[in-house]
């Protein structure tokens, strides 16, 4: 039986207003992140999940074409899922909560924060798709200067 939930491929209000870049990731062409997840993501290397991030990136530029600004944000992904679960983890061994159920102007502060770093990143790494070419995707990146690479580090 197929129903809307068997077609829909982006979910706008949780890529939107979700606070998490993994959840954004997650919520947009959500028909090609579950084949990525079942066939790529569960066959890359358990132990280190960067690798495998980058190994699940690698094959969804590879799925959108050979343009090489695809692929430098693509390989950016890995990087922003890697700074998301260590500021999460440092936040919540810090105040001893998850950032979830951290209250307060603390946690509304901090959620929102994250939130905005989220939408920027999107908006950073859009440019490879906009501009599609590799030297074109770099030489934007350049002109802020590089600015949403060193923000994850």
């Amino acid at each position: 039986h197929w129903d809307f939930e068997s077609i829909r491929t982006v979910d706008p209000w949780g890529t939107e207003v979700g606070r998490r870049f993994r959840g954004g990731l997650r919520r947009w062409n959500m028909t090609v992140q579950w084949w990525l997840a079942a066939y790529v993501h569960r066959r890359g290397p358990r132990r280190y999940p960067v690798l495998r991030n980058a190994w699940t990136m690698l094959a969804s530029a590879y799925w959108h074409g050979l343009h090489g600004g695809q692929y430098l944000s693509f390989l950016t992904v890995p990087l922003w899922l890697a700074a998301e679960a260590a500021a999460e983890a440092a936040l919540g061994e810090y105040f001893g909560i998850p950032l979830e159920r951290l209250g307060g102007w603390k946690g509304s502060l901090l959620r929102g924060g994250q939130w905005f770093l989220k939408m920027r990143a999107f908006e950073y790494l859009s440019m490879g798709f906009v501009l599609r070419g590799a030297a074109a995707t770099l030489s934007f990146w350049a002109s802020v200067h590089f600015c949403l690479h060193f923000v994850p580090l």
